[in-house]
């Protein structure tokens, strides 16, 4: 037996931006508009704002979002009585704001104690429309934030049914002037999401179809954004893809290469589609065996006549992109590597189809040596 759930309306498409401000659901609205500190400033983004006419701007929102940065916005929301909020940026400010529109509804001042304390998460938040400006994280359809505790030196998702966004626009035209590099660790971030979700155990018919569609269309067009960064059609089919990639994890949820990217970013200081990247071969190596042909499978859906083929696609994907290969590309020293391999140990590992062990991991990073 098996459910399929998405609740958010997703409106997809070129220019999709310039219609959304006169959306009923934005009538007669108290909106907050939640950014970055650097693409808010972009005269397309301003132009967005000025449609909205929000009640007030939050554009504070770290690379990595922090819990100090959700209980900022939801201090904010709270003060000007919010009844909207809409958030404009890549996989954090997304993030962010999702954390932070739930938050700013309850009676708690901080998010950590629904972070990590263990206080469940037992109400829907203000109405959160998403407007995705990069193409990877999928946050824009799921469940799901990935927030940093730098008091805990902890960075863990908070996920629940109750915090997804009520709509999502996806404008590929946002993405065409995103640079190489975050191009390529978005994209892999990805298809991660949809490597994950097609070998979780809790993986399913629905999500395994969108993690291959996903996932083909990665492979097909990211060689052609890395051949011209402006290609509107190829930037177009990577947007969709991680829509779809977002789409194909929500439910199943992630594994191992996610459980390993959360100490690679806190230790490592990796970006996180990088520290997801980083170990997406070994990775794939790893769980085949485990999962009856369905990889070979998978691969063949992408259009590889083999598993590694597909893996040694993907480690040119990330050497044209100029992401970490080796501990060396990623400055990580020898000795950081038993915390890394500890830290990994998050309860999402639990849905990898191998149960992981130490010695698993220290396999991974020696190949990765």
């Amino acid at each position: 037996m098996w459910t399929f759930h998405l609740p958010t309306k997703i409106m997809f498409g070129a220019g999709s931006t310039a219609s959304f401000a006169a959306m009923p659901e934005l009538a007669e609205c108290r909106t907050v508009v939640v950014t970055g500190p650097v693409i808010g400033k972009l005269p397309a983004i301003q132009g967005v704002i000025e449609q909205l006419s929000p009640v007030a701007i939050f554009d504070d929102v770290r690379p990595n979002p922090t819990v100090r940065n959700v209980d900022a916005l939801a201090t904010l929301l709270r003060e000007e009585e919010a009844t909207t909020v809409v958030a404009i940026g890549g996989g954090s400010v997304l993030d962010c704001a999702k954390a932070a529109a739930f938050l700013a509804v309850t009676i708690e001042s901080s998010i950590r104690p629904y972070h990590s304390g263990g206080l469940p998460v037992d109400r829907a938040g203000l109405p959160l429309i998403t407007i995705p400006t990069t193409a990877g994280t999928g946050s824009e359809v799921t469940p799901i934030t990935v927030l940093d505790d730098e008091e805990k030196n902890l960075k863990a998702p908070l996920a629940s049914p109750l915090l997804y966004p009520v709509i999502a626009v996806v404008d590929p035209e946002w993405t065409l002037s995103v640079p190489l590099g975050v191009t390529a660790a978005t994209a892999l971030d990805a298809l991660s999401h949809s490597i994950e979700g097609y070998w979780s155990k809790h993986h399913q018919p629905i999500c395994d179809a969108l993690a291959k569609e996903a996932a083909k269309t990665i492979f097909t067009y990211l060689p052609e954004v890395y051949d011209n960064l402006a290609n509107p059609i190829a930037r177009e089919q990577l947007s969709y893809a991680a829509l779809v990639a977002g789409i194909a994890f929500h439910m199943p949820r992630n594994a191992i290469m996610h459980a390993c990217s959360y100490p690679l970013s806190c230790r490592a200081h990796l970006p996180h589609g990088a520290a997801c990247a980083f170990t997406m071969e070994a990775s794939i190596r790893l769980n085949a065996p485990y999962i009856e042909g369905r990889m070979e499978k998978f691969a063949a859906a992408c259009g590889f006549a083999s598993i590694d083929e597909m893996t040694a696609q993907i480690t040119l994907l990330k050497k044209r992109g100029g992401l970490p290969c080796t501990l060396t590309e990623a400055g990580i020293a020898p000795e950081l590597v038993e915390t890394l391999i500890q830290e990994s140990f998050h309860p999402m590992i639990q849905n990898n189809p191998k149960e992981v062990t130490v010695e698993d991991l220290r396999k991974i990073y020696a190949e990765l040596g």
